[in-house]
């Protein structure tokens, strides 16, 4: 037997704050912690929106167990902010220096495609986590940022992705910019700790669910892994599937991605947001900054990134991003500064990744797999990573594959 992973006795922190999506009054169920050994085909590590979705998917077809050191949902989970869209973190021009354009487009349908097979589960499961498609803008108040912009919406227009420029004689949106690029059918959002329940509760392996179970070690033996849990309990099984987020503890503490601290402001209820409510907006600001409104009129808005630091979130400098934030947001929608009062400050880990997609598929180590979803389209990369781990383990040639592996 050789032992591969080792929990480190160093306890990180990922989360800090209070996270408005994990008040939510309809919470997810409690699932017991594992307290005896147990056997199963395949390890899930981690279960927040990420872990859920494999879970949900793999389970269809094959013996899947879900595990987490805490609740599930909890962690950077109940800190993401949701604006699914289908771009990425960066302008198509910008990305064609490591993807080829044939990539970038693929990437985008990719997303695209994504979001209907999110639609497609809240069709069959009912819409319990404020699933709601949505437009998208990108926009910019510097003059080097109107030609990128411009550039971008030429190349959605050449691979027939639907976008609009606007300027300021034909903005709609009750602020001003120089040059936007709005795509009407480029985007969703949701709850997404009532969206991680959804997933879990609707997955087909309720026996094989276990919170509270933190796993500390892992041993390769003849056929398959020994995980050990923090209770000494173990779990046999065949093929391993990390879906740890940010947290790469058990991962040796590999440095997989560019690790950052983005920060949140949620502010209480305003009467009219009607002309913001339908669209998912981002400016181009270094830090950049994103919002959107909530089902109940709040205004949730979130940004100013700093480097994450080992071991701890920093709570001074938390406290002086919330006020970067309230004051951004107070520039940005003048006419509301009056009612803007901050109801709820988080933060959590995220991280990045040099063509911006997730670190999902085969590693060195045999029959050992990631799930970890990075940049600002982890939830779209991880309803098409789930199939990619499903034509892994078919043998199935997958044309993303290299984009997304691990080993790039």
């Amino acid at each position: 037997m050789k032992r591969i992973y080792n929990s480190s006795k160093t306890k990180m922190e990922y989360v800090k704050g209070d996270a408005y999506f994990y008040q939510s009054e309809n919470r997810l169920k409690s699932y017991p912690y594992l307290n005896h050994d147990f056997q199963t085909d395949i390890l899930i590590i981690g279960g927040g929106a990420v872990g859920s979705i494999a879970n949900y998917y793999l389970s269809k077809k094959y013996d899947a167990t879900l595990v987490d050191k805490s609740r599930f949902g909890s962690g950077c989970t109940s800190c993401a902010t949701v604006l699914l869209e289908y771009q990425l973190d960066d302008y198509a021009e910008n990305l064609q220096k490591i993807m080829s354009e044939k990539e970038i487009v693929d990437i985008y349908r990719m997303g695209l495609e994504s979001i209907k097979e999110l639609q497609n589960f809240i069709n069959q499961h009912g819409n319990h986590c404020h699933f709601a498609l949505r437009g998208s803008l990108l926009y910019t108040n510097k003059n080097f940022g109107i030609n990128a912009i411009e550039k971008e919406f030429l190349f959605r227009k050449k691979n027939n992705f639907h976008a609009k420029l606007i300027y300021p004689e034909n903005n709609p949106f009750p602020f001003d910019f120089k040059a936007g690029l709005y795509c009407e059918d480029g985007g969703a959002e949701f709850n997404p700790y009532l969206f991680t329940k959804q997933m879990i509760e609707n997955s087909q392996n309720q026996d094989n669910l276990f919170e509270n179970t933190e796993i500390i070690s892992i041993t390769k033996i003849n056929d398959g892994f020994i995980a050990t849990t923090n209770f000494h309990d173990k779990i046999y099984c065949k093929k391993i599937i990390f879906a740890t987020g940010y947290n790469f503890e058990l991962l040796s503490n590999a440095n997989l991605c560019d690790r950052a601290v983005s920060y949140t402001i949620v502010t209480n209820p305003i009467k009219e947001l009607s002309s913001l409510k339908t669209t998912l907006f981002q400016d181009d600001e270094v830090p950049y900054h994103y919002m959107r409104i909530l089902p109940d009129n709040r205004i949730i808005f979130g940004g100013e990134d700093s480097s994450f630091k080992k071991d701890s979130i920093d709570d001074k400098l938390a406290q002086k991003k919330y006020a970067k934030l309230k004051k951004a947001l107070c520039q940005l929608l003048p006419q509301h500064e009056k009612e803007l009062e901050i109801a709820y400050e988080f933060c959590g880990a995220f991280g990045s990744t040099e063509n911006n997609l997730g670190l999902i598929g085969k590693i060195n180590q045999e029959n050992v797999y990631y799930m970890l979803s990075c940049g600002a389209n982890e939830i779209i990369n991880a309803i098409f990573g789930a199939k990619l781990l499903i034509d892994i383990f078919e043998n199935k040639a997958n044309k993303l594959e290299h984009l997304f592996s691990p080993l790039r």
